[in-house]
């Protein structure tokens, strides 16, 4: 049967919509958390996570097949990992020591190639999980407490000489997440300026994500959920990516209308595909004077629980 072209367009515009993911299908919620410990995380807060998430250091230097391993065996098909191109310093020696370059993790040094050996055989780690890998390179360059703050020319560089390896080792299942933090210090101005600074390209950012720390105490008023709002709408209008909220805590006084607003706002902003909260020993809390309880426990905390749980149930009641 003949069909006139107008009908032709309208079918291929339709099979193309059907074709599309919903785009509130995205949101997930993650947990850094052991996946020995999921099943009690779950339990005590009333929901599930649909990703788990951890920190690993270069210095580590191994593959992460024990570990994806476990996951898998928890029935979880995502991952979040933040990758730090570092060897960690006791918080103990305090911002000056641990923003210092190391030698051979520095920008430069992993632009040059220098750390291509280590990457490939991490890559190839992650292309045999069986789900997907959220890659949080080299998090937080933005502000001043990383080595891998020094350089943003530099840091392009390793960014995407990191994300040329990772694909050249075939590891498909993984999407590079870069991750400024919000610096709600900043003037906006200077800290739009400053980002840009270090953005590597939309060739080889999958996610933009971001940390949601409201470190309390008297840095209270710079953390509220409309001062984030307005970081997180500017960098989707920037960049145009679905964002993460790939670190999210907050101090213990006032955490049950801060976790609050937050849910509301969430509701607002379908393009935030995912919210992972951490908990493990805050570096912040160690390194900052003047910032509240970061080191409570939501597992033992009902009426912050019921706030986490209506954000995970409602993530999947818009699947």
């Amino acid at each position: 049967m003949r069909r006139s072209l107008p009908t032709l367009l309208a079918l291929c515009v339709a099979a193309l919509i059907a074709a599309q993911p919903a785009a509130a299908s995205q949101r997930t919620f993650g947990v850094y958390t052991d996946p020995s410990q999921l099943d009690g995380w779950a339990t005590a807060v009333g929901a599930r996570p649909q990703i788990l998430a951890k920190f690993e250091s270069f210095s580590q230097s191994e593959p992460l097949d024990d570990w994806l391993a476990q996951v898998a065996q928890q029935h979880i098909s995502r991952v979040l990992v933040t990758w730090e191109p570092w060897t960690p310093v006791p918080t103990s020696l305090g911002t000056v020591q641990q923003q210092l370059p190391q030698p051979g993790y520095r920008n430069r040094d992993i632009a040059l190639g220098v750390q291509d050996s280590y990457i490939r055989r991490f890559a190839r780690s992650l292309s045999r999980f069986p789900g997907v890998v959220y890659l949080r390179y080299a998090h937080e360059m933005n502000g001043t407490w990383y080595p891998w703050s020094h350089g943003a020319a530099d840091y392009r560089r390793a960014w995407r000489r990191m994300v040329r390896v990772v694909r050249g080792a075939a590891a498909r299942n993984v999407r590079f997440v870069w991750s400024p933090n919000a610096n709600m210090y900043e003037p906006r101005a200077r800290w739009q300026r400053n980002l840009r600074r270090y953005w590597p390209g939309a060739r080889y950012v999958d996610f933009v994500g971001t940390t949601v720390i409201d470190f309390g105490g008297s840095r209270r008023r710079f953390y509220t959920i409309d001062r984030f709002a307005k970081r997180f709408r500017t960098l989707r209008q920037l960049y145009r990516k679905p964002l993460m909220l790939a670190e999210t805590n907050t101090a213990f006084d006032g955490r049950v209308s801060w976790l609050r607003d937050l849910r509301y706002a969430l509701r607002r902003m379908p393009w935030i595909r995912s919210v992972d909260w951490s908990q493990l020993k805050s570096r912040g809390q160690a390194l900052t004077p003047g910032v509240g309880l970061l080191n409570w426990d939501v597992r033992t905390d009902p009426p912050a629980a019921a706030q986490l749980r209506g954000i995970i149930r409602d993530g999947s009641r818009s699947r």
